[in-house]
């Protein structure tokens, strides 16, 4: 007897081995990002931060945190190495990336990381307090934009306590780097492996650590989404292949050798490295020019350095015809001229020499922003330095084998070149306080990256999956087959594992005394308690604190910004002992003056200025056994002394708020009405642009003639308020 097999079980396909194991793959996949989790987080309980070194956090890493870090990276790798993207672990496994490698200090530290980020604190607590800025208090007030928006979403909220905010900051901002950067790559005509690579790459090769909570990340974020919507809705829409250089003419079509194989090479027939722009209604990219303008304001009144690398980016992109918006980076740079001429006044008015001096000196800001920076560090600190350096010219490196690969494929990539090239411009303003370098890598990042990917993944399109292993399908120079995509991602998971090292290290090489101890905050605490007036903060510097740093490695004036005066004393290195100096700078301070010291800032002066090891505790003992000194504060992390018996004078009273010190010149008056008739006509030209058809952009001219006097005369009043006020 035989049973009738149902129509439903008669149709229900027999799974194929290449399914079956696809599937085991995938989970053997998850597993190991399950079991590297567990083996990186398992053991830093243990972990003694007052243990490390000059080599940072990573020296006190335990072992098993290591092997944890290794296996994530495989795990990810694995992904890549299956037949078909499988979004939901490549998601959850970038995500365990960000959490591992920018969320580890923050669960190992009680307090925020990084001083300065405790300074922006200080910066939104003046303006939620006050209600306006300060220009003569420190120039970050001339661009208070960030500042004022979060001091306005604390008060919003009703949170007065920023220290969270302050503590995961990090993580979470790069997270957020992640959704325009993802809008970037979608445009790109590039495999789904390359793709997923560039974003983990953006994660671990993001060290330079500008991800705190402060307006550079902030503007970062916006300039990512200033970018993304260029390239993903106002591109011109007759890219297509690139035809042959003009200069071959049809009789030297065939003739070969070296000389016309470079010539091939860079002017013949290319495809365009981007697919096709997408089609959008005139209302949406209206809306969307509309957006575009608003980052450009908010990026300007955030920070001083975005604005120009987004008028730099724009323009490339319209060199490159890979942007049709022709007039948006005349609109960013004025925007972004006058916000420097009209709204920085009171700082720029005074300080020509600090603000200037480094333009144009391409190679001074080199230097000073590399060599520069581990001249007078322990050996331990310069090798993390010269680390740095390595892993930014590797990445540099590679990106341009990338490139250089995929032009051979016959691939135009101008979106990811543009990108890469316009951050080395900034080399010629200045060398903005030694750190122009980190900053040009923090811009070009989403481009090397991307670069990177494209050498271990060249491919400008997946190929279609084959079941029968005997066909071999070749599509344009793309040869697919059965594990054809192993060799790379073999290779890709050795750099990539070696960069997650390389991140450990030098993302972390200086938390010795790049951690902020709850100590360090109470010390501040106390002197704001002890004191109505003026504080005047004297600390020690081991060397000249323009070389060694001009402000103390501590949270300082993270609350009360505006009562706080520092005076550095340079440290005896022959008698630490020796507190005549000290005691006369707390003299010149008056009633309010204090000495400051904590252990971050200790090991700064010895890992950076070559300060001895027990020069600290020595000066520290001969502090607290001097009659003339009383100890207001101190434990192991930091110690706060001030004098006995101070002077009554100086007691300077507490400044008030000065807004942003703007001035006024002859032209002043009608800059101010030109300023925004030129705005208005720019802005209405790249309007009537979007709803002109093909080959009719003569329409334009009306408002170019409008806007060429309109622009000079605004030029006119900048460079005439520059002359005269300054």
């Amino acid at each position: 007897m035989t049973v009738r097999q149902e129509p439903e079980e008669r149709a229900r396909p027999l799974p194929r081995p290449s399914d079956v194991a696809d599937r085991r793959a995938t989970l053997a996949a998850a597993a190991l990002l399950v079991f590297g989790t567990a083996l990186f987080w398992s053991p830093l309980r243990h972990v003694d931060l007052g243990a490390a070194n000059g080599f940072g956090l990573i020296s006190v890493l335990p072992g098993a945190t290591l092997a944890g870090a290794a296996v994530i990276v495989l795990s990810f790798m694995l992904t890549l190495a299956l037949p078909r993207p499988h979004r939901v672990l490549l998601v959850a496994q970038i995500l365990v990336l960000v959490a591992t490698l920018h969320g580890v200090a923050q669960a190992l530290e009680p307090e925020a990381r990084f001083p300065t980020a405790w300074q922006t604190a200080g910066f939104i607590e003046y303006i939620e307090r006050t209600h306006t800025v300060s220009w003569d208090l420190d120039a970050r007030f001339s661009t208070p934009g960030f500042f004022a928006f979060v001091a306005f979403v604390m008060k919003a909220v009703g949170q007065h306590d920023i220290s969270p905010v302050l503590k995961w900051a990090p993580p979470l901002t790069d997270l957020m780097y992640l959704v325009p950067y993802m809008l970037i790559l979608r445009v790109l005509r590039a495999t789904w492996r390359a793709k997923w690579f560039a974003a983990w790459l953006f994660i671990a090769a993001n060290w330079v650590g500008q991800d705190y909570l402060s307006p550079q990340a902030f503007a970062y974020l916006l300039y990512l989404y200033f970018v993304a919507i260029l390239v993903n809705w106002f591109r011109h829409h007759d890219e297509r292949t690139q035809r042959p250089g003009r200069r071959r003419s049809p009789e030297t079509a065939q003739r070969t050798g070296g000389l016309w194989r470079v010539y091939n090479w860079l002017f013949g027939p290319k495809d365009p490295g981007e697919l096709p722009a997408p089609q959008a209604s005139v209302r949406d990219r209206t809306i969307l020019l509309c957006l575009l303008f608003l980052l450009i304001l908010i990026g300007t009144a955030a920070h001083q350095l975005t604005p120009f690398l987004m008028t730099a980016s724009c323009a490339g992109l319209v060199l490159v015809r890979r942007c049709s918006l022709r007039g948006l980076p005349f609109i960013a740079g004025v925007v972004y001229a006058a916000w420097v001429s009209f709204m920085t006044v009171g700082y720029w008015s005074s300080r020509k020499g600090e603000l200037f001096g480094g333009l144009g000196n391409v190679f001074q800001n080199v230097q000073q922003s590399t060599g520069g920076r581990i001249s007078q560090t322990s050996p331990q600190t310069a090798d993390v330095q010269q680390l740095r350096i390595i892993i930014a010219v590797v990445v540099v490196g590679l990106a341009v084998l990338g490139l250089l690969r995929r032009r051979a494929r016959g691939i135009d990539d101008r979106v990811a070149l543009v990108l890469l090239l316009v951050p080395f411009s900034s080399f010629g303003l200045q060398n903005y306080g030694g750190e122009i370098a980190l900053r040009i890598y923090f811009f070009m990042l989403p481009a090397a990256c991307l670069l990177v990917a494209y050498l271990f993944f060249p491919a400008p399109f997946d190929a279609p999956r084959v079941r029968d292993p005997r066909v071999r399908v070749r599509l344009g120079r793309l040869r697919t087959g059965p594990r054809r995509h192993w060799p790379a991602v073999a290779a890709a998971s050795v750099f990539a594992l070696l960069l997650v090292g390389g991140f450990l290290t030098v993302r972390y090489g200086n938390e010795k005394y790049e951690q902020v101890r709850p100590s360090d905050v109470r010390a501040f605490d106390v002197m704001t308690q002890k004191t109505k007036g003026v504080i005047g903060v004297v600390w020690m510097s081991a060397d000249n604190p323009d070389l060694v740093g001009g402000t103390p490695v501590m949270p300082w004036s993270y609350r009360d910004f505006e009562r706080f005066n520092y005076t550095p004393v340079i440290a005896s290195r022959s008698d630490p002992a020796d507190l005549s100096e000290i005691i006369q700078r707390l003299r010149e301070q008056g009633p309010g003056g204090f000495f400051v010291t904590t252990r971050s800032h200790e090991d700064f002066q010895v890992l950076t200025a070559g300060l001895a090891p027990d020069f600290a505790p020595r000066m520290r003992a001969a502090l607290a056994a001097d009659p003339r000194i009383e100890t207001v504060y101190a434990d192991r992390d930091a110690a706060v002394y001030r004098l006995r018996n101070p002077p009554a004078e100086p007691n300077p009273p507490v400044p008030k708020p000065s807004g942003l010190g703007l001035r006024s010149s002859p032209w002043t008056p009608a800059g101010l009405i030109y300023l925004p008739v030129l705005l208005g006509v720019l802005f209405a030209r790249e309007l009537r642009r979007l709803r002109l058809p093909p080959g009719e952009t003569w329409r334009l001219r009306p408002l170019t003639v409008l806007a060429v006097p309109l622009f000079l005369s605004v030029v006119a009043v900048i460079v005439e308020r520059f002359l005269v006020i300054s």
